[in-house]
């Protein structure tokens, strides 16, 4: 028989047992719990830094868009500027490292109107839909009833000077000159006009071209020979849009003039096809 000594070691002894069991269960779960959470902690932050991974890629594929259109446009005005005559390619290169048009000024007298329909406007509309308003601006500045004389006197070009364009296109008065100052002043006017616009900018390109023909002219013919002279003496562009005329010998060249001398529908746009043929290349004609 077991004393009663006895009896209560054993019960002490089973309790320091119960109370060891409990404490290795409690603490095996504690130390288990902390290494789910350390493993999940774990997950998480790579989830998060995956997460952040792929944000970070949206984002440099959507920076690559951006940097991409630019020159995705870069590359179309570049490849627009080979249907250009190649003097003029340089400036529309130019301007398209600059990120800005370029500025091309129309300006002469009544025969360079700037109505609706007139060849200036055509060639505008012309030039607009070949390269975009993003690549081109034109300005059509008419100097009406006004002799080369009166435009350098009375300082009527002066306006244009300060706009500072990077071609400009002119018809310097010729035929309303006619008959009243001698061509020697005529080409001492011409050479003051320019020598404003290329000390405002001296890379623009001179592009020259007379008035529109006449019927039956003697003296203005020879007038056109030498303001063509004039213009390759000083290496400047001559449009002779002469050329796709009639025979200004012949009555026929009347219908494309209205009474006073100016183009009608049908001179403008014959004056108009010249220029467009001029600034747009046909590359099958090459």
């Amino acid at each position: 028989m077991i004393g009663y000594g006895g009896v209560q070691v054993k019960k002490f002894l089973l309790i320091v047992l119960a109370v060891m069991t409990i404490s290795t269960v409690i603490g095996g779960k504690y130390h288990w719990n902390q290494k789910v959470s350390a493993v999940q902690t774990k997950v998480n932050v790579t989830e998060e830094k995956s997460d952040e991974g792929i944000v970070e890629e949206s984002k440099s594929i959507e920076s690559q868009k951006v940097e991409a259109e630019p020159d995705k446009d870069r590359l179309v005005k570049l490849d627009k500027v080979n249907f250009l005559p190649k003097e003029l390619q340089p400036i529309f290169q130019k301007a398209i490292e600059e990120q800005r048009p370029v500025n091309l000024m129309i300006t002469g007298s009544s025969s360079t109107s700037h109505k609706d329909g007139a060849w200036p406007q055509l060639l505008e509309s012309k030039l607009l839909d070949t390269y975009g308003d993003s690549l081109i601006h034109v300005t059509i500045k008419e100097i009406g009833g006004k002799t080369s004389q009166q435009v350098v006197k009375e300082s009527i070009y002066k306006k244009m000077v300060n706009m500072k364009p990077d071609i400009l296109l002119l018809e310097p008065f010729l035929l309303y000159d006619n008959g009243e100052i001698r061509m020697s002043e005529r080409l001492k006017n011409i050479s003051k006009i320019i020598k404003s616009f290329k000390k405002a900018n001296p890379d623009m390109t001179i592009l020259i071209q007379p008035a529109n023909p006449i019927y039956g002219a003697y003296y203005y013919t020879d007038e056109e020979n030498d303001l063509e002279r004039y213009a390759k003496q000083n290496n400047y562009t001559y449009l002779d849009h002469w050329k796709a005329w009639p025979d200004y010998n012949k009555s026929e060249i009347e219908d494309y003039l209205t009474e006073g001398n100016v183009p009608n529908d049908k001179g403008n746009e014959t004056w108009a096809k010249y220029l467009k043929e001029y600034f747009v290349r046909d590359d099958e004609k090459e």
